[in-house]
């Protein structure tokens, strides 16, 4: 082998090791980041007070899927933490493809009903809103998670 061959096998070789060390950071920044989400606070979503106010939950609170219309219908019971996502290990499994495989935490809190993203691609909206943090959502509020619409209820 030549000397101008290994010298360019050596700067690939640190190049490819660059590259490792800086996936290694970004996916360590990615899950600090995610239990930073986890251990903030909840906040109320917008308007949710005044709908609490008018509706009375009767008996446990529980999701209702309203979109798209051949899975309209299916109910899942929220009993202290549902996750949801494409992975067949969570609680709610949904076929979608903008869904990511551990996409969203639906938990009862002391503050009532707790929604919270946990890294999705394509994001969580409760009530049109992108869900960045912890909120905390009532009866009537729609999560909406890739095509996928929930109410709560």
């Amino acid at each position: 082998m030549t000397e101008a061959l290994l010298t360019l096998l050596r700067w690939c070789l640190l190049g490819l090791l660059y590259l490792f060390f800086f996936r290694v950071l970004q996916a360590t920044w990615a899950g600090s980041r995610a239990t930073a989400l986890v251990a903030a606070p909840p906040r109320t979503a917008r308007g949710s007070k005044k709908r609490r106010a008018e509706r009375a939950p009767s008996g446990p609170p529980k999701l209702v899927v309203l979109e798209p219309p051949s899975e309209a219908g299916r109910e899942y019971m929220v009993n202290g933490e549902l996750t949801i996502g494409r992975a067949a290990s969570c609680h709610v499994t949904l076929d979608d493809t903008y869904i990511s495989q551990l996409h969203a935490r639906v938990s009862t809190s002391e503050q009532g009903i707790v929604v919270e993203d946990l890294g999705s691609t394509n994001g969580t909206y409760l009530n049109r809103q992108r869900v960045t943090s912890p909120v905390v959502a009532s009866s009537g509020d729609r999560l909406q998670l890739g095509g996928i619409v929930m109410e709560l209820r």
